[in-house]
């Protein structure tokens, strides 16, 4: 279950077919295992099938726990160099399970879109959430109260689970240290009618580096699209 592949070992990929009670085993480490542990099974599944089957014959119940895919069967998806040159680093802890950590950084947010630190040396993350907001958190983890951009009033969203449409890009200019400027991507509405991408160029507040001016919005038109060139 630690393995990075885990959704391979239990067929999780497809919502359609359920999720294996064991994962998908080697039938040389099955037949091994089959051999040795098959007297555990009762505990780790109510699969009546499973348990008939290792109760019958091995090459039975081991082909019904192998994967097509030889890569992604256990232990052979541990071996693999293939798929486990790009991991990053890679540990594996006594059990031999291959750990992944993360560290969380923020939480009790809604629909978070991207997160991306400004190239000034203040060590600030912003985060944007979909409904128009931009938060600002600082190095020790904190976040500041009050949103570096708060546009949910202009930005286009839907109650719609999986709605792709809101607020959906930033970034900071090169040198937004001395010039201040960043952009802003976002679906608007027009007339209440008309859906469109809104690109825009903003600017911090001359007095508070953690809030954007509010009313240095700049954009420009082009055949209904609205652009604007860095």
């Amino acid at each position: 279950e630690c393995s990075p592949y885990a959704a391979h070992l239990y067929d999780a990929e497809d919502p359609y077919t359920p999720v294996r009670d064991l994962p998908g085993l080697c039938f040389g480490y099955c037949s091994e295992f089959h051999n040795k542990c098959r007297h555990v099974l009762k505990y780790l599944t109510e699969n009546q099938l499973l348990l008939d089957t290792s109760g019958r014959d091995m090459p039975t119940f081991c082909s019904i726990v192998d994967l097509s895919d030889q890569d992604y069967c256990y232990p052979n998806v541990l071996k693999s160099t293939d798929l486990n040159s790009n991991l990053g680093q890679v540990v594996e802890d006594p059990r031999g399970c291959l750990q992944m950590c993360l560290t969380e950084v923020a939480n009790n947010l809604r629909n978070p879109v991207l997160m991306l630190h400004s190239g000034d040396e203040t060590h600030r993350m912003f985060i944007a959430e979909q409904i128009g907001f931009v938060w600002v958190y600082l190095r020790d983890g904190s976040r500041l109260e009050q949103p570096f951009l708060d546009i949910s009033g202009d930005v286009l969203t839907t109650p719609w689970l999986g709605d792709e449409r809101g607020f959906l890009g930033m970034a900071f200019h090169p040198k937004y240290r001395h010039n201040g400027r960043f952009f802003i991507y976002y679906s608007i509405q027009l007339n209440s009618k008309v859906e469109k991408i809104r690109i825009s160029e903003m600017k911090v507040s001359r007095n508070d580096m953690n809030i954007a001016d509010p009313y240095s919005e700049r954009y420009g038109k082009q055949n209904g699209l609205r652009l604007i060139c860095i």
